[in-house]
């Protein structure tokens, strides 16, 4: 609304400085332009009641990891909750192998918001649950996490805001278009603490974690894709959780980081 006022403002000057240069035979009144009020924007709001239920939802599958059953009902839902929410949603299925040796089958979920939109912003998360609990001591070391925090509350907070999204039309849209991207095949990396025993077979400099960004960093769904910056969502699911700004963020990204916080 001051954008509109100060405009209109500055074209009342321009007006009366031609009529003060241009002699007429009658002076005339002129009025300046009424302003126009900007439109009210209806803000969304974030139902934690939903969040919750997109994460008990992902969990009752049971651990989502790579080539089981869990894994590949657990995505279908995903892929169909996106579509749903009436975001154009891609599938960027691929093989990759892990520390220990494992084959996988695996896929990235796209869901894009305006697709056609020029400015972007990405929403990442990973969906893959971790195939052991390493950092237990007891009997269910080497049995997979059901991932509540570490994997679907991040995917819950993204459907959610997908959710929101599809609930903002005509003039309430945002004029971005929004990307969520869900990594698969992110938590079946080598733990030089908790795993020091356990041998890692990949070659020497290769990483063994977040194998689902590494493939889409180096095969971009869709192509030529840019975003003006992107927010990295990861275990936000605790209770009693607390958020503190990253060094990293900080130092690359501090005009984000300000915006988020």
């Amino acid at each position: 609304m001051r954008f509109q006022q100060v405009r209109y403002s500055l074209l009342a000057v321009a007006g009366l400085a031609l009529l003060t240069a241009c002699p007429a035979e009658k002076p005339t009144e002129t009025a300046a332009p009424p302003a126009t009020a900007a439109a009210d924007v209806k803000v969304p709001v974030f139902n934690a009641d939903s969040a919750y239920a997109y994460t008990a939802k992902q969990v009752a599958f049971g651990p989502r990891v790579p080539n089981s059953k869990a894994h590949v009902a657990c995505g279908n839902y995903l892929v169909a909750k996106l579509k749903q929410f009436g975001l154009s949603v891609r599938e960027q299925p691929f093989q990759a192998t892990t520390f220990d040796g494992t084959r996988i089958n695996a896929r990235n979920i796209i869901a894009q918001y305006q697709p056609q939109a020029a400015r972007r912003v990405a929403i990442f998360a990973h969906w893959d649950t971790r195939p052991f609990a390493d950092a237990d001591t007891g009997a269910k070391k080497n049995k997979p996490m059901d991932g509540a925090s570490d994997g679907a509350s991040a995917v819950a907070t993204a459907l959610e805001i997908a959710r929101n999204l599809s609930q903002q039309t005509g003039s309430q849209a945002p004029n971005v278009g929004v990307d969520i991207i869900l990594f698969d095949a992110e938590d079946w990396g080598h733990d030089e603490t908790s795993q020091a025993d356990v041998p890692n077979k990949l070659p020497a400099g290769t990483d063994s974690w977040c194998l689902g960004s590494q493939y889409w960093a180096k095969n971009i769904v869709p192509a030529g894709y840019k975003a003006e910056y992107g927010i990295l969502l990861d275990m936000v699911g605790a209770k009693g959780g607390h958020f503190t700004r990253d060094a990293l963020s900080l130092k690359n990204a501090r005009s984000v980081v300000d915006k988020v916080w």
